[in-house]
């Protein structure tokens, strides 16, 4: 039914599935079969019941699912090596997945994408390269997989690149995080922060954080009251 995959990643992103994760697939797709060929299947996953579509496709020298899934630069081409990443965040305003292939950023897809959503959010586990209506498969060449969980930045993924005999990297490039610097202003805490591509975002519990984009940012700062209780902030990559 494809390959089975026990992942072990803990529900997460404040629901009861996991929602946060990233895909990476270091694949070559065949040159001939059906227009679609399914990459991951999540909602009927479990041996024996692999009885849905997939949800997530190559199609088109791209990949994704449903309308407007689609988009990309066309670079997900059969009968060549790409390593083709999927950074699920599902706890997102809007919910996003963002695509890249070798290292080129596809798409921002944010159609169908919602908490716990039955199509996105994994189960326990999950299914590669099967489709559970039997209609959309090819040969896949497989070097090799990750599931992370976590969903990793654009600037991340862009440094990933391309496939390497030796697979994908255990330590996944990263960039160094910008500091939010907090100062008094009167009543209220001014958080600042580096220029850059950067959205504030924040929550009241880090056991089970669901982050927002905070309001009032002017530019790379904001004014926020101390009175609100307690208030978890950090820096996320604009998307």
């Amino acid at each position: 039914i494809g390959l089975i995959v026990d992942h072990g990643i803990k529900p997460n992103g404040g629901g009861t599935k996991v929602n946060q994760y990233t895909l990476i697939l270091d694949i070559m797709v065949d040159t001939t079969g059906p227009g679609a060929a399914s990459l991951l299947q999540i909602d009927t996953p479990t041996a024996g019941n692999n009885t849905s579509d997939g949800d997530l496709f190559w199609q088109g020298n791209t990949f994704g699912q449903g309308g407007n899934g689609y988009n990309g630069t066309g670079a997900f081409t059969t009968g060549e090596w790409h390593r083709v990443v999927a950074a699920y965040d599902e706890a997102a305003t809007p919910p996003v997945v963002v695509k890249y292939v070798d290292g080129i950023f596809q798409d921002n897809w944010t159609a169908n994408q919602a908490l716990d959503a039955p199509r996105r959010a994994l189960l326990p586990l999950a299914v590669l390269f099967g489709d559970g209506d039997h209609d959309e498969r090819r040969t896949m060449y497989v070097n090799s997989v990750q599931i992370r969980g976590t969903a990793l930045s654009g600037a991340q993924l862009a440094l990933l690149g391309s496939p390497e005999a030796g697979g994908i990297p255990i330590v996944v490039p990263g960039v160094r995080p910008a500091k939010i610097t907090a100062t008094r202003q009167g009543g209220q805490v001014l958080l600042s922060w580096p220029a850059g591509a950067y959205v504030l975002e924040s929550t009241p519990d880090l056991n089970a954080p669901l982050w927002t984009p905070v309001a009032g940012v002017t530019g790379n700062s904001a004014l926020v009251s101390p009175d609100a209780g307690p208030v978890f902030y950090r820096l996320a990559p604009a998307r």
